[in-house]
């Protein structure tokens, strides 16, 4: 990857994060939190933004971005309200900004009537003074003198923008001097200064008395200072806030003058730049060029902004990789809130295949370290020994390494949930419903694997409970209920693995309905006999959908089918709990992680599980009087005077055709998600280990009951149980039940 494609890829990153602050800060603005710090994120997020696009001559994006700033500039002044008809304009116009960032990035496009009408909106906000759709004026020819021996051409300079009136109220005086560390940190003087200017009329003069000649010049140094004369309405804070990002690379100081700016035309310009560039005069006046060039790629900036074309140099500056990252890094320092004192917590980008191949290794550094554990016992050493206690210690510094490298893996939900109102304003739109989206639980931390391929299901999930859950808002003023509905999404750890839970207050399954359509669909058998749970459960089969007619939303039956193969992928489940005129509950259990596990090793006839440690309730060695017959060749286990199904593990998979001794085995008292609980026959119990996890369907193909593979210290492949699939397998509950009153 070339720089600027490198630079690019990061600005979009920065930009994808700046997008989530704008989204969160919005979300707060709507709930009626309109305070300065809420009010200033929001800003910051559209103008970093903005700075950053310019670099890449994303016209349409600076442009809308100018647009959404003028507003949010006005709110922050407090000379407009945000009130709730403000705030959904803004939103919409955060929707348009993403769409404009993902099509730049992508290299798509977007309908350019819906920025231009959001445009319009955002005009009529500010009072008609927004400056997004000017027309860009001439630039100026500005000859550079240069001496004989330095193969340099003119430069063409457009400053008109720099001079937009803005009314002349004040006068100000801005002195700038930047230190290395400015151009260091791949910031730009030009564009502050360009930035400044904007804000009213006025004057800008460019010290050179401390430019060196050009063999003693410093090419990492920050020779030049400029001091700016400025008439503006905006007012002192507005200054302060452009320099704000580059706190310390930069020394400002700004003092109120009585006299007013001198006001420039074309020619004064003219004459005033081509007089500073002859007073710096001789060997002087390349390093002004020099310092200006590597301020940004300028082949790549707006028509508008400063545009030098030398010829290429038979070597590049060696500053000049890092100084052309200025448009990212002001967009990272946006993102800063000046509010904590203790600062951002530093961090560092890295590509998630190098996170991925560091799990891989110390997965592998794990059954390794099984391995010599068990080589180690099998040569008969004592635990007493040197060897074994080194292994001990060995095995204790792996299980700390393998919980660090997990920990870098894992995110909050946050990421996801914030896509989420974005998505039900559209849905809720197009339905014409009024929806209420209310999330919980957005901290809870899963693997990022896990984290990048829920936004499908939950986007699928979504559709569905406002789609299909809630009624129109005259359906449910006729049920007695509120206008709005609600749509709740919430996120928790639960026995050792995340349950993601999206409900409604809508009508509920109409099972009834439900049945029929399955039937007239060929999906069922129109004598069939089925549960609540099993007719609920319906909606998830390829093709089943209760539209009558196909729309943008719905009606082709694939969502949840979908849903349900996509949690499965992840080796979770997903369950249906609907009360009718109540509303309904999916509920998404997924793995914390996709790489390990703790699992008590057990075995099976000549064959070896994992049973997961988190659906483990205790073990006990059945007795006689306990075991039950049920139903022919079924089993239950009196466990404190409650009877639990017996299930055979080695029978229930196929590993021997007649039934296991209870007497001679373990039982495993286990509890599925959803709160069933069981007893697991197994032949013994070889111990207590992490394992790491190996996919078995991607590998060999989808088994029945189990949920994923290992490789043991030996070498040996032993699966690992899906207890919630094996438990469902025995369907006797009404039964028990019927036992435990007798």
């Amino acid at each position: 990857m070339d720089t600027m494609a490198a630079i690019r890829a990061t600005f979009f990153e920065e930009c994808a994060e700046q997008l989530q602050e704008l989204e969160a800060g919005l979300l707060a603005m709507e709930g009626g939190q309109t305070d300065s710090e809420t009010v200033n994120a929001v800003f910051r997020a559209v103008h970093s933004i903005k700075g950053g696009a310019g670099a890449f001559n994303l016209d349409a994006l600076v442009q809308f971005a100018h647009a959404f700033e003028t507003v949010l500039d006005l709110v922050r002044s407090e000379r407009l309200e945000a009130d709730q008809g403000v705030v959904r304009v803004l939103l919409r116009s955060a929707d348009v900004l993403t769409d404009l960032v993902i099509a730049a990035r992508d290299g798509g496009t977007v309908d350019p009537a819906r920025p231009q009408a959001l445009m319009a909106d955002l005009s009529v906000l500010a009072g008609g003074g927004g400056h997004a759709a000017a027309a860009p004026a001439q630039p100026v020819a500005i000859a550079m003198p240069v001496e004989e021996d330095v193969d340099f051409v003119p430069v063409a300079v457009d400053f008109s923008d720099m001079f937009a009136a803005a009314g002349q109220d004040v006068t100000f005086r801005v002195r700038v001097q930047p230190k290395p560390s400015l151009y260091e940190h791949a910031n730009d003087a030009a564009r502050l200064i360009r930035e400044t200017m904007a804000l009213g009329t006025g004057s800008v003069t460019c010290h050179s008395d401390e430019l060196p000649d050009l063999a003693e010049l410093e090419p990492e140094g920050a020779a030049l200072s400029w001091t700016l004369e400025i008439t503006t309405a905006a007012g002192e804070s507005a200054i302060h806030e452009i320099y704000e990002f580059v706190e310390g690379d930069c020394d400002v100081t700004v003092e109120r003058v009585d006299d007013e700016a001198p006001q420039l035309s074309g020619e004064d310009l003219d004459a005033q730049m081509a007089a500073l560039l002859g007073s710096i005069g001789g060997g002087n006046s390349v390093p002004f060029v020099d310092e200006l060039a590597q301020a940004e790629p300028l082949e790549q900036a707006r028509p508008n902004v400063v545009a030098l074309t030398p010829p290429a140099p038979s070597a590049p500056p060696a500053a000049a990789p890092a100084a052309a990252t200025a448009a990212p890094a002001a967009g990272s320092d946006a993102g800063a809130d000046k509010g904590t004192p203790a600062g951002p917590v530093p961090t560092i980008r890295v590509d998630l295949e190098r996170v991925d191949r560091l799990i891989d290794l110390v997965g592998e550094l794990v059954i390794h370290q099984v391995m010599l554990s068990q080589r180690v016992m099998q040569a008969g050493l004592t635990r007493a020994s040197d060897i074994a206690i080194g292994l001990d210690e060995l095995e204790q510094l792996t299980r700390e390494m393998q919980d660090s490298v997990m920990a870098i893996r894992a995110q909050p939900v946050k990421s996801v949930f914030q896509k989420l109102p974005r998505l039900v304003r559209e849905v809720a739109e197009r339905t014409g419903k009024s929806v209420r989206l209310v999330t919980e639980g957005e901290y809870t931390e899963v693997d990022k694997t896990v984290i990048e391929r829920l936004s499908d299901p939950l986007t699928h999930m979504i559709r569905n409970a406002i789609d299909h859950g809630l009624e129109t808002p005259e359906g449910r003023i006729a049920a007695g209920k509120p206008t709005e509905g609600v749509v709740r999404v919430a996120a928790m750890h639960r026995s050792g693995r995340i349950v993601i839970e999206i409900s409604d207050d809508g009508a509920g399954i109409n099972r009834k309905a439900v049945f029929d359509i399955a039937v007239a669909k060929g999906l069922v058998p129109a004598d069939s006999q089925l549960s609540d749970d099993e007719l609920d459960n319906l909606v998830f089969l390829p093709g089943f959908s209760t539209k009558k007619e196909v729309s943008e939303l719905s009606g082709r039956g694939v969502g949840m089918d979908v849903v349900k193969r996509s949690i499965q992928a992840l080796g979770g489940r997903v369950s249906i709990t609907s009360r009718p005129g109540k509303g309904s509950l999916f509920s998404m259990s997924l793995p914390l992680t996709l790489a390990v596990l703790d699992g008590m090793i057990v075995s099976c006839g000549e064959h070896t599980l994992v049973v997961p440690m988190t659906a483990i309730i205790e073990t006990l060695r059945p007795k006689q009087n306990e075991v039950k017959p049920f139903g022919g060749d079924q089993r239950v286990i009196n466990v404190r005077d409650s009877f639990l199904p017996l299930i055979d593990v080695s029978r229930q998979l196929g590993y021997r055709r007649d039934a296991t001794d209870a007497m001679a085995g373990v039982a495993i008292l286990v509890e599925a998600e959803n709160g069933q609980r069981s007893a697991l026959l197994v032949d013994s119990i070889q111990g207590q280990r992490q394992v790491v996890i190996k996919s078995l369907e991607a590998n060999y193909g989808r088994v029945a009951g189990i949920a994923a593979a290992t490789i043991l210290g030996d070498g040996r492949v032993a699966l690992i149980l899906d207890i919630d699939a094996v438990a469902a397998s025995t369907r006797f509950e009404n039964g028990i039940a019927a036992m435990a009153a007798e």
